[in-house]
């Protein structure tokens, strides 16, 4: 079976790719394909999924605090090789954090334990001398103690079918309940859940996922118990190169925006990377043109234009000096002037791609006026926000057969309007019917972001609740009129490169100032760091 994609038209590496969702089935069937049942390979993996995991945690714990001097890692372990994953990624954390102490509490004797899981336990329990421990899962149930920094899931892996037995029910019902844990990890996929899920299932924070996607992990009925999901390119699972059979659901790989970062090319001026032209804002919401501008201009935009009321050019170019801020005419009340409609053809010539949405009214005048733009511009279009109605929509149709692409950036609630009633923003079949009649390609914003052409679908786990914000859609949008004009001919990879930057951008945010005490336009400083690290 086919493991990784390469997007059309793109000299990809592995590190760069989108890859299959399997079923547990489908998953197990793949990893022992991989292996081949040889325990040089299966250490190999284990070692790596292991390491990769224990990085993502230092990371991850960053969001919080930084790390005390002497943190307590308590991790749930069975018998398996997600045991020793989790042992693996605790020797990865001690690496960093020295005084770091971790308490196992078993469920299975050693006797019964996976040979290389064994081997493990043992070079831990070396290597942290007196900071190491175990208990049985009873006695912590018994004794409450003392909470943890990080409690790390791993105890069940693909071989999990409800429902819990005991101790490990208890086990989880006890950790669930306790308010004295700052971060849960679970590897692989929370224990208890495998295609169903126990109501004692593991409740994680984080979900890491080395090598191979799991549907279970993706479900949107488990997400709750699911948390943010880190899936992680690991050796050996980065060797198979193939193609995804149409319709067949991915997951992008979180690194994909990487090959963003290149060295520009010497000869290069301005207009070697694209003229944005961006149609937003109001005189009630001005703040979202500014912030699309900007992720325009984060992205590496060459020339960005922003077409705005005449109320807010002035201002605007104050905040942003850097962008040409161009007042367009608007009516009374607030709407667009049908001489919009010509002001984007006199700029439509030298521009590369448009932005229509962010901060817009929504009255009839301003409906008129951007189905219009939209049938008539021969550039690729981002729509977003105010832009997302059916007769917007409805106007792509009439659109050239051979005229630019267009994207839409709908959050789970415009979806569900343009979709109609009777269509559920998860069927990934109704979203491609979707784009199939309209020829876009849709990001439907959310945890996790998915990516739709009229043949597949995309998951794209990147970024955190530090965008549940206002403007960070408007930043997105931004960045994805810079990367779709520099590229107008693959609006799937664009949208990708967007999504996933945005994302990394997004958790550098919060492991630098937290998620909370944080500004929407804080994550523009972030998309350098993001894409340099």
């Amino acid at each position: 079976m086919p493991f990784w994609l390469r997007l059309p038209g793109n000299l990809m590496t592995p590190m760069n790719a989108c890859y299959p969702l399997f079923s547990i089935e489908e998953a197990r069937f793949y990893e022992t394909s991989i292996l081949e049942n040889d325990s040089g390979r299966t250490a190999t993996a284990m070692e790596a999924a292991g390491r990769a995991i224990g990085a993502q945690i230092l990371a991850d714990y960053e969001e919080i605090r930084p790390w005390p001097a002497s943190p307590l890692i308590w991790v749930l372990g069975g018998k398996g090789l997600n045991t020793g994953d989790a042992l693996v990624a605790c020797e990865r954390l001690h690496e960093t954090l020295p005084g770091l102490r971790v308490k196992l509490v078993t469920t299975a004797p050693e006797e019964d334990w996976n040979p290389l899981a064994k081997e493990v336990l043992d070079r831990l329990g070396t290597r942290l001398g007196e900071a190491f421990g175990t208990c049985p899962a009873e006695a912590f149930v018994a004794a409450d103690p003392e909470g943890g920094d990080v409690v790390i899931d791993g105890l069940y892996g693909l071989g999990f079918r409800p429902p819990l037995k005991e101790p490990v029910a208890a086990l989880l019902k006890a950790v669930n309940q306790r308010g004295d844990i700052r971060m849960r990890v679970a590897v692989d996929i929370p224990s208890g859940i495998g295609e169903t899920a126990d109501e004692n299932c593991f409740r994680a924070d984080f979900t890491c996922i080395p090598g191979v996607a799991k549907a279970p992990a993706f479900a949107p009925a488990h997400a709750g118990a699911v948390g943010r999901i880190r899936f992680l390119e690991i050796e050996p699972f980065l060797r198979q190169e193939g193609k995804a059979a149409a319709g067949q659901t991915l997951v992008a790989s979180p690194s994909l925006y990487q090959e963003i970062n290149t060295i520009r090319p010497a000869g290069s001026d301005k207009r070697s990377f694209g003229h944005g032209l961006v149609l937003a804002g109001s005189p009630g919401m001005p703040g979202a043109a500014i912030m699309a501008v900007m992720g325009a201009l984060g992205a590496g935009a060459g020339l960005v234009t922003g077409l705005v009321p005449a109320s807010v050019s002035g201002g605007a170019a104050g905040v942003l000096p850097e962008a040409m801020w161009q007042p367009m005419p608007i009516r009374t009340g607030g709407g667009l002037d049908v001489g919009t409609v010509g002001l984007v053809s006199e700029l439509s010539g030298k521009a590369s791609a448009i932005l229509i949405g962010p901060g817009l009214n929504t009255d009839r005048s301003t409906s008129f006026v951007v189905c219009r733009i939209v049938r008539e511009t021969p550039l690729p279009v981002v729509l977003d926000a105010s832009a997302l109605t059916h007769e917007v929509v409805s106007a792509i149709l009439g659109r050239r057969l051979d005229a630019a692409p267009v994207v839409l950036t709908p959050h789970r609630g415009e979806c569900a309007r343009l979709l109609g009633k009777n269509e559920d923003p998860d069927d990934e079949a109704a979203l491609l019917r979707f784009c199939q009649k309209y020829r876009v390609v849709m990001v439907l914003k959310g945890s996790p972001t998915l990516v739709c052409d009229k043949e597949r679908c995309i998951r794209v786990p990147a970024g955190g609740p530090v965008l549940a914000r206002g403007g960070s859609g408007d930043i997105l949008a931004g960045m994805l009129l810079t990367l779709l004009g520099q590229e107008p001919g693959d609006a799937l990879r664009a949208a990708l490169r967007a999504v996933t930057w945005h994302g990394a951008a997004a958790d550098s945010l919060a492991r630098e100032s937290g998620a909370v005490a944080v500004r929407t336009t804080d994550l523009i400083g972030h998309l350098s760091t993001s894409l340099r690290n």
